[in-house]
């Protein structure tokens, strides 16, 4: 059923006071305006600073409080073979529990009436948020009025660009799949955002093109710091970034191509989402940030901290409200790091009041039954501390296990770090290099993690610089000698929790997938990678 064809159905069914939670009053009116029409009923519009109007004019004198307003209307509303539609856009600021109750009172008075002596008349509360009094809770209805459909997002974007197409000033560089991009990124915004952020791109460049998608995407940074509770993360890395975890990228490709309409059209469904467990320090959250980069979709970090923040019984508050607001900018990718602890009270053990239990019910609610395209991307360092029900299918479509590197990706991510610290790998022994960071210098099972080995090269450079400042022997730029000079300062993670990561192994070999990929016949003394083999 649409929007206009339900609050046509509660206008004929005499529901006397409508409730509209919108921050789109101008969309709103329009509507209603024109749902009026169609019904052949009168429509006056109320607000604080003009009071009554009826078709833009001013309809009444010394309207401008609520009360005295309410009490014209209910005289407009007596008018024989009336019919009316009330419209209050500032009502909200009077009808909180706190306000003054003779304007809740006053407006129950003309609830009362509409129903006992027939009138032809109805009430709409048009409100960016609606707190419910007692006292109003069965005298109203809440009617959802979301942000435009994809469809009024492509007609806005039509006429906007149409409204162009004859200046020869301006130049429109729209392809058929640069416009679907264009339409992604304007959804979860607002009409009149959408207008601003195209204005802007074509002030700032006298063109709408590709560019013009970062513009609205930076509309939605905007959306979102305004919340408190999600993270707005700009990512300028790509997956080339990340060394290895062959596997997981060829995955992360196949959906990345499932998000746009002709995906639609062809029947495939949205991704659900991943989670990325394994050792701490091996990339679970650089790869998150790779992936919005790559898909060009907005990255959202929820903080469930932030969740579980406030005064009593806000906790349940702030997680539906941080999932409304990712859902009204996806496309996007919502990032929850180290989801397990958030939910660690989750089991019921915690003395929260069942908090943490509600929260994970509500997560685990939207996560199995989200329409929207938000592709959840969480990651965990300890699984043994997730609820059973979170791991199952249908909350996410993988689970992927990230292992300690091997030879190949540990050479992989030196020549990454080396080539931002503006160094050439060439002119390094990379198979050393490798070598010293594995099990060939430290013994069985134990190797470097993707943050070790990132440390290890600072360390050597700042090795190099001491070296060259103190004038101690050799000045010359970072040596393979600086790099065996550092290694044998450091501990690897490995060893010093060598128990609780071959159980972590275990536990990946029988319940999730490798995020890297064996390369059949390597010269590799390593022999564990932990999770199952699957190619894509």
């Amino acid at each position: 059923m649409s929007r206009a064809k339900q609050i046509t159905d509660y206008l004929k069914a005499r529901y006397a006071i409508l409730v509209i939670e919108t921050f789109e009053e101008e969309r709103a009116l329009t509507e209603i305006s024109e749902i009026a029409k169609a019904l052949s009923h009168r429509l006056f519009v109320w607000n604080s600073t003009r009071g009554v109007e009826i078709n833009g004019v001013v309809a009444g004198d010394k309207t401008f409080d609520l009360k005295l307003a309410l009490d014209f209307c209910e005289e407009k509303a007596k008018d024989e073979g009336s019919k009316n539609i009330f419209v209050f856009c500032d009502a909200h600021n009077y009808l909180t529990s706190s306000s003054n109750p003779v304007y809740r009172r006053r407006l129950r008075d003309l609830a009362i009436n509409i129903r006992s002596r027939g009138y032809r008349s109805n009430c709409i509360i048009v409100a960016p948020s609606f707190e419910i009094a007692n006292d109003l809770q069965k005298e109203i209805t809440l009617i959802d009025f979301p942000l435009p459909s994809r469809d009024e997002v492509k007609a806005q974007i039509n006429n906007f660009v149409n409204s162009w197409c004859g200046n020869s000033s301006v130049k429109i560089d729209l392809s058929s799949e640069t416009k679907d991009k264009l339409i992604d990124a304007a959804l979860g915004l607002t009409g009149l955002e959408i207008d601003n952020s195209l204005s802007r791109s074509l002030v700032s460049s006298l063109s709408v093109n590709e560019n013009t998608v970062k513009d609205l995407l930076s509309e939605k940074k905007q959306i979102i710091r305004k919340t408190g509770i999600l993270e707005y993360i700009d990512s300028k890395v790509n997956l080339e970034d990340v060394g290895g975890l062959a596997t997981l990228k060829k995955w992360l490709h196949l959906r990345s191509q499932c998000f746009g309409q002709s995906a639609r059209e062809f029947g495939v469904g949205t991704p659900k989402g991943l989670l990325l467990t394994g050792v701490p320090g091996c990339g679970k959250s650089l790869t998150a940030k790779c992936v919005s980069s790559s898909w060009n979709m907005p990255l959202l970090r929820l903080d469930m901290g932030k969740i579980f923040q406030g005064v009593v019984g806000s906790s349940e508050s702030n997680i539906r409200s941080a999932l409304r607001t990712a859902e009204a900018i996806s496309p996007c990718i919502l990032w929850i790091d180290e989801i397990e602890k958030g939910l660690s009270g989750s089991s019921g053990g915690a003395s929260d009041g069942g908090t943490a239990t509600r929260v994970f019910g509500t997560l685990l609610t939207w996560m199995q039954e989200k329409t929207a395209p938000v592709f959840v991307f969480a990651t965990a360092n300890n699984i043994n501390s997730l609820p059973p029900e979170l791991l199952r299918k249908g909350r996410f479509d993988e689970i992927f296990f990230v292992d300690f590197p091997s030879t190949l990706e540990r050479k992989k991510i030196l020549e990454i770090h080396l080539k931002k610290l503006k160094r050439d790998p060439e002119k390094f022994d990379l198979d050393r290099l490798a070598a010293l960071a594995g099990e060939s210098n430290f013994g069985k099972d134990i190797v470097l993690s993707g943050a070790e080995i990132e440390a290890w090269v600072g360390d050597s450079l700042i090795e190099a610089f001491s070296r060259r400042m103190n004038g101690d022997g050799d000045v010359s730029d970072l040596t393979m000698a600086d790099f065996e000079t550092t290694i044998s300062r450091l501990v690897p993670m490995s060893k010093m929790r060598k128990d609780e990561f071959t159980k972590l192994r275990d536990w990946a070999n029988q319940n999730a997938i490798s995020a890297s990929a064996m390369v059949t016949g390597q010269n590799d003394t390593e022999t564990q990678i932990g999770g199952r083999q699957i190619d894509f």
